[in-house]
This record gives structure tokens, C-alpha cells and sequence, in this order.
């Protein structure tokens, strides 16, 4: 047991996510019925997005998770809302084709606007921000970089960025971190968690039936249906989808040997008061910085803390285990916040693939939407929304995400073991950068 005693820990200190004091993850547990129309598995925002089209198109669905409702990965993201913009400012898009490219632009901007609409709709409550987001220069090298990035998504994308230089940087953010930055201001963020739980709650007013800790241990053909064997009996459905991302298991063995789980921490500030927040960040934007091994944080949406994100190191373990190091980069950031204590550290997966981008398909007739990328929030409500679509056969033609290639990753007994050495190889990368710039 980690002790949790020590300076940098709050008194009432929770390893578990701040957005849950708000709005915590649903556990309901309605009988299971025998039949079904559609069975979707796992309710992140994927899941939650495509039971939504579903009852748009009037089938109902059956939505199961292993754990709580929203109690994955979607509610426990920084919930960073952009449009898409990492494919192409990552070097993915030199990969794709022309076609490709336009295709996977355009999905993504569709996915933008979608999440938008549902985050601002009054069924849903309002938990938007629309404050913009700035990436920032690690290292000089990586301005020189952001006018190239500030020119493809203007390009590609339709989105407006400007570069911001060392002093302008300065009028944005605290700090003599970071050598500048690439300002999108269209972007914002987002609650995740009274997002995704007050996407579950209108879900089960409209007549969806939500079950929570129950996990799908196998979904097979049985004559003109399927049978989906889970740990409160078995359902025969019409329909199956598959949404679970980064905790993909055997129940779909095929899409978990392409996906590789990364393990991403959070921490959260103890209440530093809206004035000494707005000292730091003036503005309240989004932000995320341009190493390898990337840094991301934000105001908390009631401006009242700072919420920071990393991976911290090859094994991090425990939440509680990663909060000093997370503190520490805090504080390489903002040197000020050294005494804050941490009210809350939390972690959760997210779902990598060998393309960097996401997937629909079909194995054994069950249909399959995953791969966030560390793009969840902007882009999983649509591509549950499409792979519903294609399964009902209201989509007749392939969206882009069924026509990228789908690659294999050398998981062992499903596990990426590789994970640690890329995040190893990454921070020496990170840090080669930064010694050859003299910082």
C-alpha cells in the first residue's frame, strides 16, 4: 500500500478521477432479456454513441459493460475536443493517399461538429468549453514545425491555427517551459464524465437498457442470430458491436492482437482558487505540449484547480505510485505550484493501433468499432454512430475507417510488451531534444 501521507498529498486525498465527484459512473443492473435486437458491448463514448443512432433508427439496444457505465476510459480522459488534427500533424497522413486523406479529414470533421452539437444540446446539459487549444513548443525546434502543422489543417481541415512565438507564448500561459506554440482556437474541452453519464441517463429515458457490471465472455453465430454468452446469462441477438477499445479481451480476440492498451495518469490540484488559476492561464485554454512523451493539462472547468496528464515512466504502477512524478512535471511547468497539494490522481487505458487511427469492421459477423488513439472524446460518439449505420444497413456504402488497413501488433498472450520500451525510447528521444538545445 502506497502511503499518501506525505507533502504532496491533500488530506482528503481520492485515488480515483475528479470528474467523478461531479458526475460518478452509473451502476445499474436491469434483468437481461432473452432477446435482443442489437447488443453493444462496452459504454464509453462509442458505445453510448452508437445505442443513441440505434434508438434514432428505432431498434433498441442492450448496452453491457464489465464495469460501471462510463467508467472506463471515457470518463476519465483530460477530454481535449479537436477535430481530428492529430493524424495529420503526426506524420499518419503522409501515410494515406489523397482519397484516404479527404475521406479521413472529413469523417473527423463530421465527428467534431457531432460532439459539439450533442455537448451543447439541451437533453444533455451544457459541458463544453469552447476555449481553444494550444500545443507547445518543447523545444525551439518544434516552433519551426507548427507553421507546416498551422498549414495542414487550414489546408485539409478547415481549421484556423496561428504560431505563437516565445513572448506572445508568455501572454497565453506562466511559464518558461515551453519556446511557443500553435493556438487553434475553434477547439475546447469538455467534462467527460457529466457527458458520458448524462449521455447513458437520456439513453435510458428514451428506452435503452443499460446494464453495468457485466462481462461478455463470448458472442458466436446461432442459426439467423448470435448468441452472446455474458456473466448474467446468456441474450441471442440480431445484431453485435463491439466497442470496447483498450479493454478488448478474448470475447473478441481477433481486434485485441491490434490493439495495444496504453496506460495514460492524471492528476488534480487541490482548489487553488479561480485567481491563481487564471494567473497561470490566463485564458482557461486546452493544452498539451509537443514531446514525444507528451504532457497535457487544463483548468478544471470550474477554474478552481489545474488537472495535468502524462505517461510517467516504464512500470508506473498505482495512481498513487505516478502522482510524485506527475507533481514533479507539474512543477517543471509551473514552478509556483510546488507546496499544491494533489486532491485526486487516477488513471485509465487507451486504445493504440498499428495505424494510429480508427477502426470498423466485422469478425464472425460481429461488427467492431476501436482504436481512440488519444482522440476519444472528438471522434468515439461518431464512430459508434457510423458502425451502427453500416450494421443496420442504412449506411450502404464503407466508411474510411472500414477501408484502412487494420494491422497486426505483436501482443504476447495479448499484452503489448512493448509498450514499456517505445515509452523508454520515447523519453530518451525527449530528452536527446532537449540536451541538444541546451535546455
Amino acid at each position: 500500500m502506497v502511503d499518501t501521507s506525505g507533502d504532496i498529498f491533500a488530506g482528503d486525498f481520492k485515488a480515483s478521477p475528479y470528474w467523478w465527484d461531479a458526475a460518478a459512473p452509473l451502476i445499474c443492473t436491469p434483468d437481461l432479456p432473452e432477446e435482443a435486437d442489437l447488443v453493444i458491448v462496452g459504454a464509453g463514448f462509442c458505445g453510448l454513441g452508437a445505442a443513441r443512432r440505434a434508438l434514432e433508427l428505432g431498434v433498441t439496444p442492450v448496452v453491457l459493460d464489465a464495469g460501471p457505465i462510463s467508467g472506463g476510459a471515457s470518463s476519465r480522459s483530460g477530454a481535449m475536443l479537436s477535430g481530428g488534427q492529430k493524424f495529420l500533424i503526426n506524420g499518419t497522413a503522409d501515410q494515406l493517399g489523397a482519397e484516404l486523406l479527404g475521406a479521413l479529414t472529413a469523417a473527423h470533421a463530421e465527428a467534431f461538429d457531432y460532439v459539439q452539437r450533442l455537448a451543447g444540446s439541451g437533453s444533455l446539459g451544457e459541458v463544453l468549453q469552447r476555449s481553444g487549444r494550444l500545443f507547445l513548443a518543447a523545444v525551439p525546434k518544434d516552433l519551426a514545425r507548427f507553421a507546416g502543422h498551422a498549414r495542414i489543417m487550414s489546408e485539409l481541415a478547415g481549421v484556423s491555427a496561428r504560431v505563437l512565438g516565445p513572448d506572445d507564448v508568455r501572454q497565453e500561459i506562466d511559464t518558461r517551459h515551453y519556446h511557443g506554440g500553435l493556438l487553434v482556437e475553434a477547439f475546447g474541452g469538455l467534462h467527460p464524465s457529466k457527458f458520458a453519464v448524462a449521455l447513458a441517463q437520456d439513453l435510458q429515458q428514451r428506452g435503452a437498457i443499460l446494464r453495468s457490471h457485466t462481462k461478455v465472455r463470448a458472442a458466436r453465430r446461432d442459426g439467423d442470430r448470435f448468441l452472446v454468452r455474458t456473466s448474467a446469462g446468456d441474450v441471442r441477438a440480431r445484431h453485435v458491436l463491439f466497442a470496447t477499445n483498450a479493454y478488448t479481451d478474448d470475447a473478441m480476440a481477433s481486434v485485441r492482437r491490434r490493439l495495444a492498451p496504453v496506460g495514460s495518469y492524471m492528476i488534480a490540484t487541490e482548489a487553488i482558487g479561480r485567481e491563481a488559476v487564471d494567473a497561470l492561464m490566463p485564458a482557461r485554454r486546452m493544452y498539451s505540449d509537443s514531446k514525444r512523451n507528451l504532457w497535457y493539462f487544463r483548468p478544471s472547468p470550474d477554474g478552481e484547480r489545474i488537472l495535468f496528464g502524462a505517461r510517467p515512466g516504464l512500470v508506473p504502477g498505482s495512481p498513487e505510485r505516478a502522482a510524485p512524478l506527475l507533481h514533479r512535471f507539474l512543477t517543471r511547468v509551473f514552478p509556483s505550484l510546488a507546496e499544491v497539494r494533489i486532491s485526486h490522481a487516477w488513471t485509465g487505458a487507451v486504445a493504440m493501433t498499428r495505424s494510429h487511427l480508427q477502426h470498423i469492421g466485422q469478425r464472425g459477423g460481429c461488427w467492431f468499432a476501436v482504436g481512440c488513439n488519444g482522440s476519444g472524446v472528438g471522434i468515439m460518439p461518431w464512430l459508434g454512430h457510423l458502425a451502427v449505420e453500416r450494421m443496420l444497413g442504412t449506411r450502404t456504402t464503407p466508411t474510411v475507417f472500414e477501408r484502412l488497413p487494420f494491422g497486426w501488433l505483436p501482443n504476447l498472450a495479448g499484452r503489448p510488451w512493448y509498450v514499456p520500451v517505445a515509452a523508454g525510447a520515447f523519453g530518451f528521444m525527449d530528452w536527446l531534444d532537449r540536451r541538444q538545445a541546451g535546455l
